[in-house]
């Protein structure tokens, strides 16, 4: 009975030393974009052998999970679900701002393209207001680019197209464009090609910065050494995988970091690049400003400063109730203009944490819309000052 019992102890200490050493399963996410190939069996295929080699490169087992549901793929991402996450560039960039670093991106690149036809006599992007658009689907990558592009402009498409079409199928865009339902269409720069090479009646509008078509992001909670591991696995994919990969619109990969996706991060997340009626000013000419007796108010919530400001800002806190967009009503938002100059022609800074601060956007609109004649936006603010060297007050 004795040595029965000591077989026992024996086998549950190795179970428990082998469960102690288990590897932990790595939810691997691979959204498709809504150009690309939906979930048949073929595609299915191609990920299911991607993730077999990313296991025998990481030494743990990869659970697959593939969609083409952009929305609720970022919801999952902003719970930090995944362990990583293979998706278009948008989705890159939001993983980014939520606690996920790049560690691949594709060989591709792609660029947002708007196009019509040279009957249409739209030559710019100026000659399109107040025509119709066609977009593909709210979610995908064009759709996410055009809004962001706008947003740094300064334009919101609601306002400055008579109609805005989005489209769930990609080539509904094409169609809708081909039978006069749409004036303009935005599309990658890969389909503009073909399409033009096609149709001699099409030419294009305007073409965007570049950004890699999708990126590969691994979440931060991960040791450096499996980032390390997923980094490389995605370099080294064997040939017959990477033709596969292309036929899905992926295709190879090469190594990324976050100077990748900044821009495509930025896009449609921080504010307008230009504001008319104000002027945009750098650290360097905010200091020779102050110096010379100019106000800087810093519009950031009292919270904000007490984490450190600018030394001479003034507090002065913009309350922002409108949404983080061009098109927004300041009538729900509040700003004591009283504590401003009362000579309208008088100079005056906002400044609040940045470019993806909205604080200072808004309270140089307010401020210009209500007569204010020299404003000035310091829209890199807080940040390009202690990137400049110059001094910060601690706070309290």
């Amino acid at each position: 009975m004795r040595w029965i019992i000591t077989t026992l102890v024996a086998l549950f200490a190795t179970v428990s030393v082998v469960n102690a050493h288990a590897k932990e399963e790595l939810l691997f996410n691979v959204t498709l974009d809504y150009d690309q190939e939906r979930d048949h069996i073929a595609t299915q295929s191609v990920f299911n052998d991607l993730s077999r080699h990313l296991s025998s490169a990481i030494g743990q087992p990869v659970k697959l999970v593939m969609t083409q549901n952009a929305e609720r793929v970022g919801e999952r991402i902003r719970t930090n679900a995944y362990a990583m996450v293979l998706a278009p560039a948008q989705l890159v960039g939001l993983a980014m701002r939520n606690g996920y670093t790049p560690v691949a991106k594709t060989e591709k690149n792609t660029a947002l393209v708007l196009v019509a036809r040279k009957s249409s006599h739209i030559n710019s992007l100026a000659d399109a207001r107040d025509k119709r658009i066609a977009l593909p689907h709210q979610e995908s990558l064009v759709s996410y680019l055009f809004k962001g592009e706008m947003n740094a402009l300064g334009l919101s498409p609601s306002t400055y197209f008579s109609q805005v079409m989005h489209m769930n199928q990609y080539g509904a865009v094409l169609y809708a464009l081909g039978i006069g339902q749409s004036d303009l269409a935005a599309m990658k720069e890969e389909v503009a090609k073909d399409w033009i090479a096609h149709d001699k009646d099409a030419m294009v509008v305007k073409t965007f910065g570049q950004v890699p078509a999708a990126g590969v992001v691994v979440n931060d909670k991960l040791e450096e050494s499996v980032k390390d591991k997923i980094r490389s696995a995605f370099t080294r994919i064997d040939h017959d995988l990477e033709n596969r990969l292309n036929k899905v619109k992926f295709g190879s990969f090469d190594p990324a970091d976050k100077h990748d996706f900044e821009y495509v991060a930025t896009r449609g997340f921080f504010t307008p690049e230009t504001l008319p009626g104000a002027t945009i000013v750098t650290a360097e000419q905010v200091r020779k400003m102050m110096g010379q007796g100019v106000p800087l108010y810093d519009v950031r919530p009292l919270a904000h400063r007490r984490n450190g400001y600018i030394p001479g800002s003034i507090s002065l806190p913009y309350e922002l109730n409108s949404p983080k967009e061009v098109d927004y009503d300041d009538g729900v938002d509040r700003f004591d203009l009283s504590k401003l100059p009362h000579d309208k022609n008088a100079p005056m800074i906002f400044q609040c944490n940045g470019a993806e601060c909205w604080f200072s956007y808004k309270a140089v609109r307010y401020a210009v819309k209500r007569g204010y004649k020299r404003v000035y936006w310091f829209r890199t603010g807080l940040p390009a000052w202690k990137a400049a060297g110059y001094p910060i007050h601690p706070g309290s």
